[in-house]
Parts: structure tokens; C-alpha cells; sequence
């Protein structure tokens, strides 16, 4: 079951459990290119980092990334589900 609140902690337990942090690949420098190209700008904090290190380690199933970070983001900046 994804969770819908203690994201962060969530998220950062999980790391911690098996280990996962995250390292910048030559994708995230293209898409960092990519996106200011597109004049759009796009900054990840470190939990959003972490569970996008969790799901390229397997750790976290990839149909599950969006949800939790979903969750994470509504958490984060206190916005309710429509």
C-alpha cells in the first residue's frame, strides 16, 4: 500500500534500509539541458532524489514512483486530493 502521509520520512527510511542514495547520471544532466530549453524549470529536493534513486535500484516497483511522489509533493506543499 502506498502511503499518504510521512512521505519524507517514508522515503528516506526506505533509502536507508537498503542502502540507496542517489547519484546524478549523464540522463539527469541531458534532461537538465532538455528542460531549461524548454524555458521551464524543474528543481528536485533530496527526498524527490531519493525515490528517484529507490526506483532505479529496483527498490521501489516503477509503477509506484509516481504515486509516492505524488503523495510526497501534496504532503510537502499541503494540497488535499481533489
Amino acid at each position: 500500500m502506498i502511503p499518504t502521509s510521512g512521505l519524507a520520512d517514508y522515503i528516506t527510511g526506505l533509502a536507508r534500509q537498503h542502502g540507496v542514495q542517489y547519484e546524478r547520471t549523464p540522463d539527469d544532466a541531458m534532461a537538465d539541458v532538455i528542460t531549461a530549453l524548454a524555458d521551464d524549470e524543474v528543481k528536485m529536493d533530496s527526498v524527490a532524489s531519493l525515490l528517484l534513486a529507490l526506483g532505479r535500484a529496483g527498490v521501489v516497483p516503477s509503477e509506484e514512483v509516481v504515486p509516492l511522489r505524488v503523495n510526497y509533493l501534496r504532503e510537502k506543499f499541503n494540497v488535499r486530493p481533489v
